[in-house]
């Protein structure tokens, strides 16, 4: 019988075999002889009814929890407010409307192309405002989600505009204290 190197494929005599090299061509004799038996000696007929497969019927999902209206994630620890519970949390669209009013702009202008100073303010304070008070399932609205209710802007845009009303207040209140403190 030949045997193959493992590495260069070459026939080696049976003599010539590593003992290991012996051992899988003894398995491998022995495998093949009780495969030819089995092939000599088949099985006998079963009675065993084949029946068609029917999948079980599928289970109901709960809809995720945005679906869910009532539905508040637990607040951490560190965000809970004792007092008296507010009514309903406020609305992007809502805090939309405050700004419009408070700056004296139409929201097509807000949601508009428009680069006037007005606007670009109003713009700051909308994005600054809806990131910092609006919760979504308890957590902060997304950066997209507030570029598209403010007239499908990008959402780096929408960050450029909460990072500098930031350091507007922060100006702010700096200028307050030194003022204070005169």
């Amino acid at each position: 019988m030949m045997l193959y190197r493992q590495l260069r494929l070459a026939p080696v005599r049976a003599a010539d075999a590593s003992p290991s090299q012996q051992r899988l061509a003894e398995e491998r004799r022995a495998r093949e002889a009780r495969i030819r038996r089995a092939a000599q000696h088949p099985l006998p007929a079963s009675n065993l009814v084949v029946r068609p497969f029917h999948a079980a019927r599928p289970v109901r999902q709960l809809q995720p929890p945005e679906v869910w209206p009532d539905y508040r994630e637990p607040a951490p620890y560190d965000t809970l407010e004792y007092g008296a519970p507010t009514a309903r949390p406020i609305t992007a669209r809502e805090i939309i409307d405050e700004v419009v009013t408070k700056h004296r702009i139409s929201r097509v202008e807000l949601s508009g192309s428009s680069r006037r100073a007005p606007v670009t303010a109003a713009r700051r304070e909308a994005s600054w405002r809806i990131r910092h008070e609006v919760l979504v399932n308890g957590r902060q609205i997304s950066l997209p989600e507030i570029a598209r209710h403010l007239g499908g802007r990008d959402h780096t845009t929408v960050l450029y505009n909460i990072r500098r009303y930031q350091a507007e207040l922060e100006a702010q209140a700096l200028a307050a204290r030194q003022a204070g403190a005169r």
